[in-house]
């Protein structure tokens, strides 16, 4: 399980997220809802100890985050960042190892992940050759490779046509019945009702409501 307890997170005199607490269990995904500047991101950037809060903590299964939880983690950001004169498969290639994994194997499951998401034919190609939708299937391959126990996406469908939408759905809830613990911020209620177990409603770095989905939906 993986626990946000009293966080808070200020930057000079303004309070980004201001003392929320939740619970991601194993096999559920759970939505992180709210609208843009809410404080989703800097939530997710602290739970990643990309930045450290100003009070709080975050327990992975009852315990302060240790060094080898980043390497149990898969994280999807909002913003892409890949290095885009390089070829899909060296990129892949690289991020897998910064996980782990040795070269031989991200390679092979990189090109069966390309395969499942049908861009196997741009394996040699270089990212900035690649559509955006392309490339943000290449960010998801990235995020997903080494198999993580956390998987954390920021605004997962941004860009993506209607079919490679549910393409990339699909592949979401299948990680559901694998154990793992899934965070998926959005903006779109449609979204997080349609895919999530339970939610919790941001804005202005505060609480409005959480819990499970539909009982949110009725208040």
């Amino acid at each position: 399980m993986l626990e946000i307890k009293n966080l808070t997170k200020q930057f000079n005199n303004t309070i980004a997220v201001n003392n929320i607490n939740f619970k991601v269990e194993p096999g559920k995904i759970f939505g992180l809802l709210g609208p843009n500047g809410a404080g989703k991101t800097t939530t997710i950037r602290t739970i990643l100890d990309i930045i450290k809060p100003t009070t709080g903590e975050v327990l992975f299964n009852g315990k302060p985050l240790e060094a080898d939880f980043l390497n149990k983690t898969g994280y999807l950001p909002e913003e892409r960042g890949l290095y885009k004169k390089s070829k899909v498969i060296d990129i892949i290639r690289y991020f897998a190892e910064l996980k782990g994994l040795s070269a031989q194997k991200a390679v092979a499951d990189g090109i069966e992940w390309l395969k499942k998401l049908e861009i196997p034919q741009y394996k040699d190609r270089k990212l900035e050759e690649l559509s955006k939708g392309n490339q943000q299937k290449v960010q998801f391959i990235i995020a997903i490779l080494h198999n993580p126990d956390v998987l954390i996406l920021d605004e997962p469908f941004s860009g993506f046509d209607p079919i490679n939408q549910q393409i990339i759905k699909d592949l979401i809830l299948s990680f559901v019945s694998t154990g793992k613990m899934i965070i998926l911020s959005t903006h779109q209620m449609e979204i997080a009702e349609k895919l999530c177990n339970d939610i919790f409603l941001i804005n202005e770095g505060r609480e409005v409501c959480s819990g499970n989905i539909n009982e949110v939906r009725r208040k």
